[in-house]
C-alpha cells in the first residue's frame, strides 16, 4: 500500500512529503514517545476508519509503502528510545512488538480490568510505567517490569492522572499530570517511587497555564507550554526553569535528540483565528521559522503534534486537511536554512 504524494506548502514554499490521504483519520504518534524506528527507516502511525483496517501502521520514510503492524484492539504504542521494538496495550495485557519484524509477544499483566490513560512508557533500563484507571476507579501509577512480568501499584489518588512518563534514565522518577481537559491549579507532579512520594514539578501561580509536556532524551530536562505561546525548559528536579521561545500560539513542544532544536504546532486556543501550522525553534537563540501550513483541527486527536527524527534532520506531524481530519505529513529539514 502506498498513498505517497509530494507537494509544496503554499505559504512557505518548503517541500512537504504525505504520506496518507483519504477521509479516514491517520494520525502520529503523540509527540511524548518517539515516532521513528532507531534508524530513521520507518515512522508510525494510527489510522481509524470503518473498512475494519484501522490500527497502528508503519509508514516507510523513503518509499512510502504502508505496512499494518497490529489492529485497533491495541492501544498506546510507545517506541523505545534505544533499542528496534514498541510497547502497547491490549486490553489489560502489555506487548512488546518488533518493530522490523512484526512479531508481537505478551510481557505482563497490568491490574486486571483496568485501562491505560495513555500511552505507555519505558526507560532506558526497559522498565514500563503508564497512568492507569483501576477497576475500582482509582486513578492510579503503574509499573511492570519486562524480565519478570511483575506489575506494581506505586501510587493511588482520586485525581484522573494521565501524560504519565518514566524518566528515561532514572527509573525512580514518573512524571505526571492532574488531567482536567483544560487547565488545572496544579497540573504537573513528579512522583518518587522509591520514597512513595509526589511532589510538584512546575509550582503554578494563579492565572498560569501550564500544559503539555515532554522528556528530553536524556532525561536532564522537561520542555513544556506557559499558554498563552511560551515555552520553558525545566531541569529534571525542577528547580530551574528557562523561557526556551515565545511566538503566536504555540502548543506541544518537542526536543530533538541532541536538545538544540524544538518543533512545536501553532493551534487555534482562546478563541483565537490564525494560520495553523508546524514551527522550527532554535534553542539557543529563541527565533522561530514557520515549516509547514495545516488545516484546523477537528479535534485534539488531529492536533500536529510534531516531532523529531533520530538524527533531527526530518519532523513528522500530522496535517489536518480542509475537513480538520489528520494526515501524517514529513519535511526534510535540509532543504532550508535553520533560524
Amino acid at each position: 500500500m502506498n498513498e505517497l504524494k509530494i507537494y509544496r506548502d503554499p505559504v512557505t514554499g518548503f517541500e512537504i512529503r504525505s504520506y496518507t490521504n483519504g477521509p479516514m483519520r491517520n494520525a502520529k504518534l503523540y509527540f511524548t514517545t518517539e515516532n521513528f524506528s532507531v534508524d530513521d527507516k520507518y515512522f508510525f502511525f494510527n489510522r481509524a476508519n470503518d473498512q475494519g483496517d484501522g490500527g497502528l501502521y508503519r509508514a516507510n520514510v523513503e518509499t512510502g509503502e504502508l505496512t499494518r503492524m497490529a489492529g485497533p484492539e491495541y492501544s498506546g504504542f510507545y517506541l523505545d528510545r534505544n533499542e528496534a521494538y514498541g510497547v502497547m496495550a491490549k486490553g489489560d495485557i502489555v506487548c512488546r512488538l518488533n518493530v522490523d519484524t512484526g512479531e508481537i509477544t505478551e510481557l505482563g499483566s497490568l491490574p486486571k480490568g483496568g485501562r491505560i490513560t495513555g500511552h505507555l512508557t519505558t526507560a532506558n533500563s526497559g522498565l514500563i510505567a503508564c497512568s492507569y484507571h483501576l477497576p475500582s476507579k482509582i486513578y492510579a501509577l503503574v509499573t511492570l517490569d519486562p524480565k519478570t512480568g511483575k506489575c506494581e501499584t506505586v501510587y493511588q489518588s482520586d485525581y484522573r492522572l494521565g501524560h504519565a512518563q518514566i524518566c528515561p534514565t532514572d527509573d525512580n522518577l514518573i512524571f505526571y499530570i492532574h488531567e482536567t481537559e483544560g487547565d488545572a491549579l496544579q497540573r504537573t507532579w513528579m512522583y518518587d517511587v522509591e520514597y512513595r512520594m509526589a511532589r510538584p514539578y512546575y509550582v503554578e501561580h494563579p492565572n498560569e497555564w501550564i500544559t503539555h509536556e515532554v522528556w528530553a532524551a536524556d532525561g536532564s530536562e522537561m520542555a513544556f507550554m506557559k499558554l498563552p505561546g511560551r515555552i520553558l525548559v525545566g531541569d529534571k528536579d525542577g528547580r530551574h526553569f528557562d523561557q526556551a521561545a515565545e511566538s503566536t500560539q504555540l502548543l506541544h513542544p518537542c526536543f530533538s535528540r541532541d536538545k538544540k532544536w524544538l518543533t512545536a504546532d501553532r493551534i487555534n486556543y482562546f478563541g483565537s483565528d490564525i494560520q495553523e501550522g508546524v514551527v522550527l525553534i532554535n534553542r539557543e537563540s529563541g527565533k522561530v521559522l514557520d515549516l509547514a501550513t495545516t488545516g484546523t483541527c477537528k479535534t485534539g486527536g488531529d492536533h500536529q503534534h510534531p516531532s523529531f527524527n533520530r538524527k533531527g534532520d526530518m519532523i513528522l506531524f500530522s496535517c489536518p486537511n480542509e475537513e480538520g481530519i489528520a494526515q501524517v505529513c514529513v519535511i526534510d529539514l535540509n532543504q532550508l536554512t535553520r533560524p
